[in-house]
């Protein structure tokens, strides 16, 4: 049986082995319950599988949360979790994509997608960088920053220009598309731009203090001001920074920073 998991099945999510040292889900789950679907497989009444599903911006889902019972693995929970996942994702009529990202290495996690009908959209490299261990190579003129009113216009106008594959939303949830982008996300966002390209920081706490950088192409990212700014703001809250590139791009900082290769796979909504 798998049905919606509520506060009165936080002991039995935190009781089941999962053979994590430290499973960062059992940390957080009761906000997890309160603000996102998380879904429980239940065999003879025990648990022993969990999924979830993280809507962004009302039309984009990402699953996830996967953790199975260590005496139940290789049973065909873990698809039988997405797939009512993505069904019940599909139910809401904004949704229009669905979809998840695993490591490279994570071969049942890559195996998954086949079973949700989801192709590999992207391979995405987040590479983690101390300040001031990025220099940049190149100059152009300086980055001029914009203000709210237009953060949304200039974002959709300049991510177009660059065609990626993927649009790095937050830590760990790439998207295959642009999104809408709400005023509570902008407000998130410090914005610069010139003439050659421009770069977007946010802050986010995930696990560590981090300063998310996305470039909007590749000039921006060997752009040596770009890196003195993100380097000076980085150092000063001792944040790590986090961005995420597709292939080709990372290999320039590959020598540079911890490195993670990731699979993003998804599902358009079927006209």
């Amino acid at each position: 049986m798998i049905r919606r998991l509520t506060s009165k099945d936080i002991f039995v999510i935190k009781e089941m082995p999962t053979g994590l040292e430290e499973d960062y889900v059992k940390r957080i789950v009761e906000r997890l319950i309160k603000e996102e679907t998380l879904m429980g497989y239940f065999h003879n009444e025990k648990l022993v599988g969990i999924a979830g599903m993280t809507i962004f911006e009302r039309e984009a889902v990402v699953l996830g949360r996967l953790r199975t019972h260590v005496d139940y693995r290789n049973q065909g929970i873990a698809s039988a979790l997405m797939n009512t996942l993505q069904k019940e994702a599909f139910h809401h009529p904004q949704i229009s994509w669905v979809g998840y990202a695993t490591e490279e290495y994570n071969t049942a996690g890559n195996r998954l997608a086949p079973h949700l009908h989801m192709d590999l959209e992207a391979k995405v490299v987040s590479s983690r960088v101390s300040p001031y261990v990025m220099k940049g190579q190149n100059t152009t003129e300086p980055f001029e920053r914009v203000e709210s009113a237009d953060k949304k216009t200039t974002i959709e106008t300049y991510w177009k220009k660059n065609e990626a594959a993927f649009f790095p939303y937050t830590i760990y949830y790439p998207l295959s598309f642009l999104p809408i982008l709400s005023p509570a996300y902008l407000n998130q966002v410090e914005l610069y731009v010139n003439d050659h390209g421009g770069f977007m920081i946010m802050k986010e706490e995930k696990g560590a203090s981090y300063l998310h950088l996305k470039v909007f192409n590749e000039i921006t990212l060997w752009n040596k001001t770009m890196w003195e700014m993100v380097n000076a703001y980085a150092s000063e809250e001792a944040r790590t920074i986090w961005i995420d590139l597709p292939i080709q791009q990372a290999k320039w900082l590959e020598p540079y920073s911890h490195q993670t290769v990731w699979h993003l796979y998804g599902l358009k909504r079927s006209l």
